[in-house]
């Protein structure tokens, strides 16, 4: 099977050179405001930025994210460390905590996110419009199979 044709391959190194790419852009934008953060770090805020007034728990990124539950905890007490995100009790529930954006984590996202989205932006000029729509199609129905797959 050559290599172009090797699914596996082809997925892995696309998801590898974004991911270059993405980590590359958040370092130069988020230098000065937080150190290193992660694009695993971004696309939590983004997704806490998304859900802002909503209580999001650490089982909600597990399911948004498709990770496991210590690979969360991890990211999660790494943030907190970072002061990006500080976990608050829920009715006065000290078991369960909701996890919340600092005024650190919301200077972050101001700037990281217009490189994030001048580098999704640059991909998507790689394409004529109806190509990354189908683009786009196309992943969704590969992770949904996988998704199913693993579930098994």
């Amino acid at each position: 099977m050559s290599e172009i044709n090797d699914l596996g391959k082809m997925v892995c190194h696309t998801s590898v050179m974004f991911r270059r790419h993405l980590d590359r852009a958040i370092a130069n934008a988020a230098a000065d405001d937080a150190g290193a953060i992660s694009g695993r770090n971004f696309w939590i805020l983004r997704y806490l930025e998304d859900h802002r007034g909503e209580n999001v728990f650490q089982k909600d990124l597990e399911n948004a994210f498709k990770v496991r539950r210590s690979t969360v905890s991890k990211t999660v007490e790494l943030m907190e460390q970072k002061q990006l995100i500080v976990r608050e009790s829920v009715n006065g529930d000290a078991r369960k905590k909701k996890l919340c954006l600092t005024p650190k984590a919301d200077l972050v996202l101001a700037t990281v996110k217009k490189e994030v989205d001048a580098l999704e932006e640059c991909v998507r000029q790689v394409f004529a419009p109806a190509d990354y729509d189908v683009l786009m199609q196309l992943l969704r129905q590969l992770c949904g199979f996988l998704e199913g797959k693993t579930e098994e």
